[in-house]
Parts: structure tokens; C-alpha cells; sequence
């Protein structure tokens, strides 16, 4: 189950995910996506077998193939974070 985000956090979108624009690395190092009403969820770490990892859009990705599909995040197209 995901979580919503509070207000009160400042989460700064760092790294964008290549292929998936509403998942991204925030400045606390945690994986967040937005959901189709707009809002902030958390993803979750997943443990399939021995591999660690992240499911996206059902799709499940080791942190070694995510990590290579990372892009850094050009603020100008940022989204409100506190909405």
C-alpha cells in the first residue's frame, strides 16, 4: 500500500527515470511516482528472490538496470511538489 506524501516534507525531484515520467529520485534518496489524480506516492523497495529493486507500471527493475536508465532532472519542467 502506498503512502501519501505530507505536506510538510520538501521533496525536490533529483533524478527522472528514462521511459517513466511520473517516477522519479527525490533528494531523500526514496522513489516516488505521481498517480493519476496528481498526487505524490511512495515506491517501495521490493526484494524478488535475492534481487533488490523497484516495480514500475507492474514492471519490476533491479536497482542495477534502474540506475542506468537515471537522467538527471532539468527543474524547468519540474511539477509543483507541495500540491
Amino acid at each position: 500500500m502506498s503512502q501519501h506524501i505530507s505536506l510538510h516534507n520538501q521533496l525536490l525531484r533529483v533524478w527522472d527515470i528514462e521511459g517513466y515520467p511520473d517516477y522519479f529520485f527525490a533528494n531523500d534518496s526514496n522513489l516516488y511516482r505521481y498517480d493519476s489524480r496528481g498526487t505524490v506516492r511512495h515506491n517501495k523497495l521490493t526484494v524478488i528472490g535475492y534481487t533488490k529493486g523497484y516495480v514500475l507500471k507492474s514492471k519490476f527493475f533491479s536497482q542495477t538496470k534502474l540506475r542506468t536508465m537515471l537522467r538527471r532532472h532539468v527543474p524547468t519542467t519540474d511539477r509543483l511538489m507541495d500540491s
